[in-house]
This record gives C-alpha cells, structure tokens and sequence, in this order.
C-alpha cells in the first residue's frame, strides 16, 4: 500500500472540501484506488499549524502513477513537497470507516536519518501503550525517505473516541517518559474526518 498525503493551510475550508470530494470521487473509479479520507483541523495544540489533511491510498506505486499520467487531478494538491509515504507501523482497525465525532489527531514532521530508528521504536511503544487505554481506536505510521537531504518525514494518524480520551493519557508519567525525546519536532493538530470515499462507495 502506498498513500499520497497532503497538509495544507487553506482561508475557507469548504470550497477546498468541495472541490477534493469532486476529484476523489473520480480517483475511486480508476484500478488501485482503495480509499480518501479528508480531515478538517478544529484545534491546534502548538504555534505551528494546518488546516487539512488529505490521506489517499492505493494498492502500489504504480497503480499510484498510473493515475498521474492519465490526468486525473489530486483531490488535494498541497505545496508540501513531500506527498508520498509507505506505512512503517499500524494497529488493528485501521481500515475501519471513521466516525465524524471521533477524535483523530495527526502529526507531520522529520527526522534525520541517525534518529528514524529510534523514532519508530518510540511510536510503535506509544501505539501499545494507547492500546491499552480507553477510548483508543487505531493508529497508523506513514514514512517517506530522501537520501539527497538524508532525512525521513513522518505522517503519525491516531484516532481516539473522543478528545477527553486522548488527552487522560498524558496523565501518565510512561506516556510523557516515552515521547519526551521528539517532542519539539511535532505539529500536533486535532481534526475530525469530514468526507471518506472507498472504492466501493
């Protein structure tokens, strides 16, 4: 599976909504289309911050480019420079249809070559410790290597029944102990899934 991701800051939201379910629609007719899912950012947790998150996902690569070389247009072409990740990491559940009152919380960001290993180490810990939690409903790790800067960039998605389920966990000192060391390198923001396309629908 390969996922072309998008993050973009946008002054209306909605005409951009609009326009992505048009273009993801016409994506789920064409051969390795799996599915689109379009995330509206309603709070941002630090300085930093975007608006919507585009995630669509293909059965390989060339499905991937297949497409790109017929015409069709992404549903959202975002100015981020890096668009396409492979998963590292996920839990069960991940391809279950998303809830509009579920919380999901996604995480942009990148990492010299030297700490990758270390930082997948401490998400896939992090992803059993939530595992454990109440109200927790799956999370997925994407990742995308470019040799000539020799750095990862990373797309973290958790999806959480509610907001105050996400935030009990920061309670616990083995939450805090277990993320402490990439902290400052997220871009934490909450949204919710606003439009969701499969292939069959």
């Amino acid at each position: 599976m390969i996922a072309r991701i998008d993050i973009a800051e946008a002054d209306n939201t909605q005409v951009l909504q609009r326009s992505w379910v048009g273009a993801a629609r016409e994506l789920a007719t064409r051969p390795g289309f799996l599915s689109a899912r379009l995330h509206v950012v309603y709070k941002r947790i630090n300085a930093r911050g975007y608006d919507l998150v585009s995630i669509v996902r293909w059965t390989d690569i060339n499905a991937y480019y297949a497409v790109q070389a017929s015409g069709p247009a992404q549903p959202l072409a975002a100015d981020r420079g890096i668009n396409l990740y492979g998963i590292v990491d996920r839990s069960e559940h991940t391809e279950q249809p998303a809830r509009e009152s579920h919380l999901v919380i996604t995480n942009p960001y990148r990492i010299k070559q030297p700490q990758a290993a270390e930082n997948a180490k401490m998400w896939g810990a992090t992803k059993d410790l939530m595992g454990k939690r109440h109200g927790f409903i799956a999370a997925e790790l994407f990742q995308s290597y470019h040799p000539e800067t020799d750095t990862y960039y990373f797309v973290s998605r958790a999806e959480w029944e509610n907001e105050e389920a996400f935030m009990a966990q920061f309670a616990g000192k083995d939450y805090k102990d277990l993320v402490a060391p990439f902290e400052g390198t997220f871009q934490i923001c909450f949204s919710r899934v606003a439009e969701e396309i499969t292939k069959s629908g």
